[in-house]
């Protein structure tokens, strides 16, 4: 695809992928490790068996477990979501098929139990096959500790944490070499230095606007995050929040100051990434602790040309997250008990 090139015919998002997972610090995605994943396409969950349920949110609609497979090795973990409502199937449930049960009355209020046919009761799934004990617990529910990073703090124990890492990037070059998920690229600017490709977040089906939520991944394969940032990557970065904005408007409809674009720190994996949603969307991670706003890290920079070098940056961390163990060992928390 060539520089600046959208795809104007892309599909939606498919609800049930075997490469790709919502790893979480929060709401990211790893891959785990590459060649692992079969190229035969999963159809059904007839031979999975639920071995622990991980996470149940309500706030999300969402469940988290890890499955065995029948007759394979290893086990899997599976995030199944509830769709969001779409006000184009209303009149396909306003039919004598859609059947209402009971669950109070009172005066003018009635509280039914709607039971939808199951094309009307999508949802989606997120599959790790197979997962690792890294998988299981980015997906666990775990409490969170607020970590104050100093430059110090990055010197000392992100950074070797970072550079030690065994999660895969495979998955992220094989979208940048076109080998994987070219139908879903919306847009692309194939420059070396200052270009990404944009394509849909596995949070977003493709399906309904106001919930949009793509991906910007860079081209270079030098930074790896926020602190790695200097002004002299503020050519990329300006490139990336007009292009992608204006990408966004010319497919979707949705104007530049609808849109909100930012980066997470710690992000989940460790190459340089951005974040576009629908303003209408209160997306995962967007919270103090967690997002950057793409237009206030191009003003730092504009400020100050190592200011990612020289902040203290507050994030959270989940308290089963290896990286907190780290902070545990340099006694930034207490010790947790096994």
């Amino acid at each position: 695809m060539s520089e600046g090139a959208t795809n104007d015919n892309l599909p939606p998002a498919k609800k049930l992928r075997t490469e790709e997972g919502n790893g979480q610090l929060d709401d990211s995605i790893d891959h785990g490790k590459p060649g692992t994943n079969k190229e035969a396409k999963m159809t059904s969950f007839k031979d999975f068996e639920v071995v622990q349920i991980l996470n149940n949110n309500e706030e999300n609609k969402s469940v988290s477990f890890q499955a065995k497979l029948k007759g394979k090795e290893g086990t899997a973990v599976v995030m199944l979501q509830k769709l969001p409502f779409s006000g184009e199937k209303l009149q396909e449930i306003l039919t004598e098929e859609t059947k209402l049960q009971d669950l109070f009355e009172n005066d003018i209020y009635l509280n039914k139990k709607v039971l939808l046919s199951p094309e009307l009761n999508e949802m989606k799934a997120t599959i790790i096959y197979p997962a690792e004990e890294k998988h299981i617990l980015r997906f666990e529910k775990q409490a969170s500790s607020f970590v104050n990073e100093t430059p110090e703090l990055y010197k000392d124990v992100t950074k070797p944490f970072i550079e030690s890492s065994s999660f895969s990037k495979q998955w992220i070059y094989n979208i940048l070499e076109h080998k994987k998920e070219v139908e879903r690229i919306v847009f692309e600017d194939t420059d070396p230095e200052n270009g990404f490709i944009l394509v849909p977040d596995l949070k977003w089906t493709g399906e309904q606007i106001e919930n949009l939520y793509l991906q910007a991944i860079v081209h270079r394969r030098d930074i790896t995050s926020i602190r790695d940032l200097r002004a002299c990557h503020i050519p990329l970065l300006k490139n990336v929040l007009n292009k992608g904005t204006e990408a966004i408007e010319k497919k979707y409809g949705i104007p530049s100051y609808k849109q909100r674009v930012l980066l997470h720190y710690q992000p989940s994996f460790y190459h340089l990434h951005f974040h576009f949603t629908a303003l209408s969307y209160d997306s995962p991670g967007t919270w103090a602790g967690k997002a950057h706003l793409l237009s206030s890290v191009i003003s730092n920079l504009e400020i100050c040309d190592d200011y990612y070098q020289k902040a203290t940056l507050p994030f959270t961390i989940k308290d089963n997250h290896p990286l907190r163990l780290k902070f545990e060992e340099k006694g930034l928390f207490p010790k947790t008990e096994s």
